[in-house]
């Protein structure tokens, strides 16, 4: 368990992720969506159906469910997911703050997770 104040855990997971989702936006192009390779008709995702400047291929056909997970996070999703951390930093009437908003925070951080 971590001896931060669950706030200043929030508030990290919430600067982490807006940070992450501003440098994975492309132009200003904040949602993501799948599509395929004009050419080879790969599995894509990408952030623009005629210029892309984010393309993520699977090479897998079978894998297309990773890219609809991964247009699913967009940086959309990270931006409004921040907002929403941020705002239950403070803890609800009482004070009290979402264990899960907590959990999903420390998550962001790279708490308890086994690196390899």
């Amino acid at each position: 368990m971590s001896a931060t104040p669950p706030a200043a855990v929030l508030r990290a997971a919430t600067d982490r992720l807006r940070a992450l989702a501003t440098a994975a936006t492309y132009e200003e192009r904040t949602t993501w969506t799948t599509g395929h390779t004009r050419g080879s008709l790969s599995p894509v995702v990408l952030d623009h159906p005629e210029h892309p400047g984010v393309l993520i291929e699977t090479w897998a056909t079978h894998l297309e469910a990773v890219n609809d997970y991964v247009a699913a996070m967009d940086p959309a999703f990270g931006l409004a997911l921040a907002d929403l951390l941020d705002n239950l930093a403070d803890g609800d009437d009482e004070g009290v703050i979402n264990p899960w908003a907590l959990a999903v925070a420390r998550r962001l951080l790279g708490e308890g997770v086994d690196h390899v």
